[in-house]
């Protein structure tokens, strides 16, 4: 054997890797852990996708009922949309924030339009986060519901 450390790693990893798997941690929930409306946005959206990812997984297993596959497409048309508005929302929100930013140095005109604008920005993020907290919720439900079924 040319590489006994490397055997030896490699034999530790394996031994342990069905402990770590009967502990059943579970993953922090991304968008409980936000503290502000862009790591809340940002986590909406990227939990989405998650979502959209394992949905698919679901979906395509010929052993899902197809009352349950239909429950996450409706689930996912009605989530959709919300994020998607949310996206183009956060993106106007993030140009708004970086203006400001670049202003901050400008004069007391152009620093006023810029706060007014992120201001602006900031309260039609906060109406869209709320908008599409609920449905990405109840696709996490059902999807949560099919997965618990499945195993």
């Amino acid at each position: 054997m040319r590489h006994p450390i490397r055997a030896l790693a490699l034999a530790c990893v394996l031994t342990l890797t069905p402990a770590c798997a009967a502990l059943h941690l579970s993953a922090p929930d991304p968008i409980a852990a936000a503290r502000t409306d862009d790591q809340r946005a940002y986590a909406i959206i990227e939990s989405y996708g998650a979502l959209v990812e394992t949905a698919t997984v679901i979906v395509r297993d010929p052993s899902v009922p197809i009352e349950a596959k239909r429950a996450i497409g409706r689930a996912e048309a009605a989530a959709t949309p919300s994020v998607q508005t949310l996206e183009i929302v956060f993106s106007a929100y993030l140009r708004a924030r970086a203006a400001y930013a670049a202003a901050s140095g400008g004069d007391d005109t152009t620093l006023t339009r810029a706060f007014n604008a992120l201001n602006a920005a900031s309260q039609a993020l906060s109406q869209a986060i709320d908008r599409a907290q609920a449905p990405v919720a109840e696709l996490q439900t059902i999807i949560n519901a099919q997965r618990g079924g499945v195993r």
